[in-house]
């Protein structure tokens, strides 16, 4: 399928810049030298559209050349690994006994906890959302900016979304967020919407930002990452926009900043943790009101943060896993996890962080 009607994402143009000779800034220097990585696994193949999932106590993960592993996440052994007999472009959603991928032709997979094919379904358009799946539903965005939900477990299509993409679009994989009978998603445009996941209708609408100009490029304001949800609180980020949260049952905003978000945001309920994309890394209280700035990496094209306990896991662009202090920013450890860069937002679990990197290394780190 034709992919040439999207822009790519910061990080991409970056990392692109960066192949061609550009200058990486150096490492910052640590406050306290802390990080360990408890075990990795190479998959073949990555890219963008790869993190991660986490079900219990098993990673889920997989690999653009077709590779989808369950990895035991307290030592890192490999339960199974499988070809799916396609060249995938997302990955992974899972669910108890669920895990969701979708490949280059548009159609989207669903196996079993034994790795077996449980169905499949053609979108009739690339997919440019990793899967979501809760309880019995699975919702998926493809390059269309149509909105597809699944039943998780027959395959069966409950509903489509559509709206009118703007005429240039970010390359990047958005999750959805479900809850229960709502899924948020984020959208092009600078939009976050709330539907309801048995019938598609649309609860709300929201502006984290209003595209803004003098041309199609400028304008591009697209929603990032999968939104974070904390009691009454929505939140999210977009490129060239804004960071910002809505209330989950209306929609009506509640605050926002003017950071332009490299991709997801991260939010305990007391601190939001953002990148921008020039690289620095900001966090504000749960009024939106800033705490502390992180500058030290400004140019080392970051990905996108994840708090895991009291501490901020974000990636780069040479493969660096870095520990921040979340009560001031200070830079506390790093763990070099390969040569290609982190791009998704790590994962936590058991105070782990699980990242991937685009060349497909899957790799668990703690702080201590």
């Amino acid at each position: 399928m034709n992919r040439r009607g999207f822009v790519a994402a910061g990080a991409a143009l970056a990392l692109a810049a960066c192949s061609s000779g550009r200058k990486i800034p150096d490492l910052p220097g640590l406050a306290a030298e802390r990080g360990v990585m408890r075990w990795s696994v190479d998959l073949e193949g990555g890219g963008y559209g790869f993190a991660p999932a986490i079900v219990g106590d098993r990673v889920y993960a997989a690999g653009s050349e077709g590779e989808l592993a369950r990895i035991a996440l307290d030592r890192g052994t490999i339960d199974w690994r499988i070809d799916t007999d396609a060249e995938l472009i997302t990955g992974v959603g899972a669910s108890p006994g669920l895990v969701a991928v979708t490949d280059e032709d548009g159609v989207l997979r669903a196996f079993d906890d034994a790795g077996e094919l449980r169905w499949q379904a053609a979108l009739g358009a690339e997919a440019v959302s990793v899967p979501a799946l809760d309880a019995d539903v699975l919702v998926v965005r493809g390059s269309d900016n149509r909105v597809f939900a699944f039943d998780a477990y027959t395959g069966r299509r409950r509903w489509v979304y559509t709206r009118q993409n703007p005429p240039l679009v970010l390359r990047q994989t958005n999750r959805a967020l479900l809850d229960g009978a709502t899924a948020y998603v984020g959208l092009p445009g600078g939009r976050l919407v709330a539907l309801s996941t048995e019938t598609g209708a649309l609860r709300w609408e929201s502006a984290i930002s209003l595209p803004s100009g003098s041309n199609e490029i400028e304008r591009i304001a697209d929603v990032l990452g999968e939104p974070v949800l904390v009691g009454r609180q929505v939140c999210a980020g977009s490129y060239q926009g804004r960071v910002g949260c809505v209330d989950a049952g209306t929609g009506r905003p509640l605050w926002n900043r003017d950071i332009s978000a490299v991709g997801a945001i991260d939010f305990d309920g007391r601190r939001l943790v953002a990148v921008d994309t020039r690289g620095r890394v900001h966090a504000l209280s749960d009024t939106g009101e800033p705490i502390w700035m992180q500058e030290g990496f400004t140019g080392r094209l970051l990905g996108a943060p994840t708090l895991v306990g009291e501490a901020v896991a974000l990636g780069d662009e040479e493969g660096y896993l870095h520990w921040l202090a979340l009560d001031d920013g200070r830079l506390i450890g790093r763990v070099r996890i390969a040569g290609s860069a982190i791009v998704s937002a790590p994962r936590r679990a058991a105070g782990l962080a699980i990242v991937q990197t685009v060349r497909g290394r899957v790799a668990a780190v703690g702080l201590d």
